[in-house]
């Protein structure tokens, strides 16, 4: 038995179906009841439903599991204590092998969302649980928020500098290479920094949605205080809309750059899937909607 704790997001959903693919027995927490009967009609066969916050909770989802696979919350200010909780207990039941999905660059300090992670990982040390931490690079997904804009109007806006070099990674690739992870002892007990490609500036990859979609698409440097104005209608907390904002003045200034695709690509057992090939596959899904 295999538990996900945060399988109905970005990186859950992929994963989870790599793993019905390969024949899993598959137990995921869910926090909702809407989220539970999409995990079951998955291919899920068991979801508990209720709080990652509680512990409770968290204990009677670990029972008779193997192996554990956690992937946090996003911009979430107690991701540090929520994930204890999850590691310790996974320690307590006495799982076999502990995936955690981390971050690019987790060190980074000034970045909240990130240096949690950070924390995490030291933690998972220190569990003396056999663990593996992946740490994907920038989602290509994410431009599926800025997609009816770029259609609407050809502009491809984003709140940091356009020239700003970014490594990235199709989240279908992700949870693949985390579905291997779960089912590969061999794969186990490392950390692996996955990216597919780049880096590329939103410059760059304007210029290649423009190629595949055969329109005009220009990258604009979005106002910071025009996106927070955005995130605060759609009830973003003040944790949130801070970690973001520190996120892309570290992107303004660094990038998020000089990952490779030679770890993904091994993991896979293929070559990732570039950010062009993303590209045609995710237009041509829209375009059917």
């Amino acid at each position: 038995m295999q538990l996900i704790v945060g399988a109905s997001g970005a990186v859950g959903i992929p994963t989870v179906r790599h793993l019905v693919q390969l024949g899993q027995d598959l137990r995921a927490l869910s926090s909702s009841e809407a989220s539970a009967e999409r995990l079951r009609a998955l291919g899920v066969g068991e979801v508990v439903v209720g709080s990652y916050r509680d512990d409770g909770e968290i204990e009677r989802a670990m029972r008779g599991v193997d192996a554990v696979c956690y992937i946090p919350a996003r911009f979430v200010e107690d991701e540090f204590k929520v994930g204890k909780a999850t590691v310790d207990a996974a320690r307590d039941a006495g799982v076999d092998h502990f995936l955690f999905c981390s971050a690019f660059q987790p060190q980074l300090q000034g970045l909240g969302h990130h240096w949690q992670k950070l924390l995490l990982e030291e933690h998972l040390v220190e569990s003396d649980l056999r663990a593996t931490v992946v740490q994907p690079s920038m989602f290509m997904q994410n431009l599926r928020v800025e997609w009816p804009v770029i259609m609407a109007t050809g502009e491809y806006r984003r709140p940091y500098s356009t020239g700003s070099k970014m490594s990235v990674i199709d989240t279908d690739d992700l949870g693949e290479a985390m579905a291997k992870i779960m089912t590969d002892s061999c794969l186990q007990g490392a950390t692996y920094q996955l990216a597919g490609d780049g880096p590329l500036s939103h410059a760059e990859m304007a210029e290649i949605v423009s190629e595949e979609i055969g329109k005009p698409v220009l990258a604009i440097k979005r106002d910071i205080n025009d996106w927070r104005v955005w995130a605060t209608e759609r009830g973003w907390t003040d944790y949130a809309i801070e970690n973001y904002m520190h996120m892309c003045d570290h992107y303004d200034k660094h990038g998020y750059k000089y990952a490779n695709a030679f770890t993904l690509g091994a993991v896979l057992g293929r070559q990732p899937l570039s950010y062009r090939e993303f590209i045609r596959k995710f237009a041509a899904e829209q375009s059917t909607k």
